[in-house]
């Protein structure tokens, strides 16, 4: 029975819908919904066992179905990256480069592949464009969420692989009665960019025998541009002497760049001129009769960033349907269906055509028998035409690097749940995934044509331009001209950019497929309550696949070329689970009892595992509880793991032998006076390693929670978590095998150098191929305070959610330690980690309306900055959000003001995407919201 203080704290949670995380659960508001005089058990996430309250020995944050709409966000993923025990690098809407539209989550920073994802307490099929290892959130639709369950402890012992970080459990509405429409308007105050109109129904019938809810959405999000925010239209640096921004750019701009020429103006290397860099010349007042002047690196540069996306537009729509059917007393039949389908772009700037020093192509020289070299390529100190191997041309001709995903997820459950008798119960379920993906990818070139285009050509007796020589003419090619001007008559043609552009078509897909059987009830009796045992089997299997466009597989052209990845795996699951009571209201232990769980697992590839947990709850008295767990678990290689085809990457990288370098740097081949580097993103090839092993963690947690007597309506919650996992599968690193190759000559045999020309010490390739290596220590602590209270102007509740992190190490391959906790590294780290997220919420319920007040913020943290061991701090962001609800008899507004400050992200002199981390921080700005809802 539930004592008076906790029923008065439901009373009131069930007016705001439910608690962040508190002892008043979901389990004991399901009860008092129903006016029940004992509580109804339900299965709460981290157990299979039926129990009483929620507020077992596993740390669990519920989100509820109020929590979503009241944000008016309408992706579930969006929601769960703003709670503080997410940190990391998860991916979202806001990532242009690097993104496909997909939202992750990643519980603890560990990463989206070691937080398992749940529907109703059974798997979700990986999602994204190919052999993927996480699910995209945005493919569950909000408007059929119940409550989301937020497990933030280790969970193998009771779900299998993935559950390292946590587990995210998504329940749905399989109650609903009745009609509901929702249509919400989202849009910036910056001239209402980024909208998102979002348009659901759901209906919901049921009989004496069952029930059925089907739900149909769509919702459109629009771009955002970089151009529209003072703090990206320009790649920032930050100077460390001064502290001041300097606007850069690239090297490889519209008015070109042509190097290796011994010129007469005492230069090597000529343009025509800045058109839109920072210095803002103008490349049609030349001051050289030729039209060309010597590189200016203060000028010069291309401003590549307004052209980029800020927010990804996207597409979303689909329909969900659920149902249960009572075959007899004891016997039901239940079902899960889901379709969605997402369409979501990405724009990069135009290409840099630049061959040799950003693709490593050194057949692609510019001809000093080239027609259009002659006429107007720059000349050497003699005035002749000659061969230019490093050439920079940006293609501003094409539009962009466009890119457009169309990924499609469906999901079908099958399934049988009953009575055995009074006591025990069961359940049987088949779970079919599939996830199919077409990526189409515009905007690049074909170094093949382009080598041909740029070799020798001649005008032919009838004024047209011809590849090749008279002799020997090239039929079908076409001659390309990169000496122009964009946007005159001599400019590069349409004609020369279809023959040396192409559209890239990638498909993928995942699927999966389980067939468990459980059963669960009570065992026997002991002198403090009954034994609840959980025991079954599971087989699963898992599939994944990604067919690269033809062309990206020959590794011909400026897309990162990779090859084919298909593969497969099954695993075969027995899980046992008992709760054991061990005292039940005796002095100082009103509850005593003990969770205990095993899971044998067995692969196809690498063979079998067993993990375990145990828990401990204890309750000296009404009001307080201290809980435990400690636990093993395990992640298996993922499809991509293990069958990932070799790919190309270009990651951002300073190699240490380009200046004074050592002895094991020469000794690969490094010139004594070292060299110009190509840039700071180099070539790396990384890749799938069929002899992986599974990732294994030890998970401790510890906590409290407190319900002091002299204030009802009150709790606190305290949490702390240590998480080491060994073991992982990563890559040993770029930055890692440079510096080592320097250091030690440890890794120089993964790295392919330029041996001739002026390249000559560069790296053309570094080998960073998937492997066990390392591991990660983590550790924090949690806090909730949560304080709900009727007052004579309504039922008002604060809550405040915070998480601290103390540790997050990273062991890396050679055994050195990289701390995390408190920095963000994009290059050598996991990504963001704020030693403090904090989430703090007012809300104030009247009958007929309600308001809410939210404050979310980001600690500050370290990023590295300057020299070898320099660095500097990136400023905290502190987020206001407002809500205001009107209720009516059948139609119910919301309004919502979010980022009320207009505050801007931080900038991270490492951010890769517009000068800050959008994995992390608020960087889409105010935006406004209506929802409109009827309910009948």
């Amino acid at each position: 029975m539930l004592n008076n203080k906790v029923s008065n704290a439901v009373r009131l949670a069930i007016a705001f819908g439910a608690t962040s995380t508190a002892m008043f659960s979901a389990g004991a508001v399901v009860a008092a919904e129903d006016g029940a005089n004992k509580i109804e058990k339900i299965q709460v996430t981290g157990s299979r066992i039926k129990r009483a309250d929620m507020e077992g020995a596993n740390p669990v944050q519920v989100i509820s179905r109020d929590d979503l709409v009241a944000s008016g966000i309408t992706n579930v993923g969006d929601i769960l990256q703003e709670i503080p025990s997410v940190a990391g690098a998860a991916t979202n809407t806001a990532i242009n480069n690097g993104g496909s539209g997909a939202v992750r989550v990643s519980l603890r920073g560990l990463g989206s592949s070691r937080t398992l994802v749940l529907i109703n307490g059974r798997r979700v099929v990986a999602s994204g464009t190919g052999a993927n290892s996480s699910v995209d959130l945005s493919t569950i639709p909000t408007a059929v969420i119940k409550r989301v369950e937020v497990l933030k402890d280790g969970a193998s012992a009771i779900y299998g692989s993935d559950a390292i970080g946590g587990v995210v459990n998504v329940i749905t509405r399989d109650d609903f009665e009745g009609f509901e429409a929702n249509a919400s308007y989202d849009a910036s105050t910056h001239g209402g960019d980024g909208e998102t109109k979002s348009y659901d129904f759901t209906v919901g019938f049921s009989s004496d025998k069952g029930n059925v809810v089907l739900n149909a959405y769509y919702v459109e999000q629009g771009p955002q541009w970089s151009s529209d925010r003072d703090w990206s239209k320009f790649e920032l640096g930050l100077d460390p002497d001064t502290g001041e921004f300097n606007k850069g750019g690239s090297s490889a701009p519209p008015w070109g760049r042509y190097n290796g020429i011994e010129g007469a103006n005492d230069c090597s290397s000529f343009t025509h001129g800045a058109g839109s860099g920072p210095g803002q010349s103008d490349p049609s007042d030349f001051s050289n009769p030729t039209g060309y002047d010597c590189w200016d690196w203060d000028k010069d540069t291309y401003n590549y960033a307004p052209v980029n996306y800020h927010l990804t537009p996207q597409k979303r729509y689909g329909m969900f349907a659920q149902g249960t059917y009572e075959l007899s007393d004891s016997h039901r039949f239940f079902t899960e269906l889901n379709f969605n389908r997402r369409t979501s772009d990405t724009k990069l700037a135009p290409l840099p055509l630049a061959p040799l020093a950003f693709f490593g192509v050194t057949n692609a020289t510019y001809s000093k028998d080239n027609y259009y070299n002659q006429q107007f390529g720059p000349k050497d100190a003699s005035g002749n035409s000659v061969d230019i191997a490093d050439w920079r041309r940006r293609m501003v001709e094409t539009g962009g690097r466009d890119t457009r995903f169309r990924v499609e997820t469906v999901r079908a459950v099958f399934g049988f749940e009953g009575d055995i008798n009074d006591t025990w119960g069961y359940e049987v379920s088949y779970i079919f995934g599939r996830n199919d993906s077409a990526t189409a990818r515009a905007g690049g070139v074909n170094f093949e044509k382009v080598a041909e285009a740029v070799g020798p050509s001649f005008m032919d007796s009838t004024g047209n331009v011809v590849c090749g020589t008279q002799e020997n003419p090239i039929a079908g090619c076409v001659s390309l001209n990169t000496f122009g001007i964009p946007g005159t008559d001599t400019q590069v043609t349409q004609e020369m950019m279809d023959f040396i552009t192409f559209e890239a078509h990638d498909f993928g897909s995942n699927e999966q497929q389980v067939i468990s059987a459980s059963v669960f009830g009570e065992a026997f009796e002991l002198p403090a309550g009954t034994i609840g045992v959980a025991m079954g089997v599971e087989h699963r299997e898992e599939k994944g696949a990604d067919y690269p466009d033809a062309l990206i597989a020959l590794g011909i052209t400026s897309g990162s070329s990779r090859q084919a990845t298909e593969g497969s795996y099954t695993v075969d699951e027995i899980f046992m689970e008992a709760n054991l009571p061990i005292l039940d209201g005796e002095f100082l232990a009103e509850v005593l009892e003990v969770d205990v769980a095993v899971r044998y697992s067995d692969y196809d590839t690498f063979g079998d595992t067993t993990n375990h947990k145990v828990g401990v709850r204890w309750s000296p008295m009404d009001g307080l509880m201290f809980r435990g767990t400690s636990s093993t678990a395990f992640r298996a290689p993922s499809t991509s793991d293990l069958f990932s085809g070799a790919e190309d990457n270009s990651p951002q990288v300073a190699d240490p032998c380009a200046t004074n370098p050592t002895q094991f740097c020469i000794a690969d081949g490094v010139p004594a006076a070292g060299f110009e580097p190509i840039g700071d993103q180099l070539s790396s090839t990384r890749g799938g390693n069929t002899e992986l092993q599974p990732e294994e963690a030890d998970i401790f947690t510890v906590g409290v929670v407190y319900s002091p007597d002299f204030v009802d309506g009150l709790s606190f919650t305290v949490d702390y978590w240590d998480i080491e996992v060994t073991n992982a599968i990563s890559t040993i690193g770029e930055q890692l095998i440079l510096d080592k190759c320097a250091e030690s000559g440890l890794y120089c045999d993964k790295i392919t150098r330029y041996t001739s020309g002026i390249l000559a010490g560069n790296s053309s390739d570094i080998d960073d191929r998937n492997v066990n290596v390392g591991g990660v220590d983590s550790s924090g602590i949690d806090f909730n305070v949560n304080y709900v209270t009727e007052v004579s102007f309504g039922a008002l509740k604060f809550n405040l959610d915070a998480t601290r992190y103390d540790t997050y190490d990273i062991t890396q391959a050679d055994g050195s330690v990289v701390e995390n906790a408190g920095w963000f590294r994009r290059n050598s780290g996991d990504g963001n980690f704020p030693e403090w997220k904090t989430n703090f919420d007012v809300r104030l319920n009247k009958d007929d309306w309600s308001a809410s007040y939210a404050i979310r913020y980001i600690g500050e943290v370290e990023e590295p900055f300057g020299n070898e061991a320099g660095q500097r701090t990136i400023d905290s962001q502190t987020i206001h959000d407002a809500r205001f609800t009107y209720f009516f008899d059948n139609f119910t507004t919301t309004v919502g003001l979010n980022n009320i400050f207009d505050e801007d992200p931080p900038y991270a002199d490492t951010g890769f995407n517009d000068n800050t981390d959008p994995r992390t921080y608020n960087t889409t700005g105010r935006h406004v919201y209506l929802t409109l809802s009827a309910a009948f």
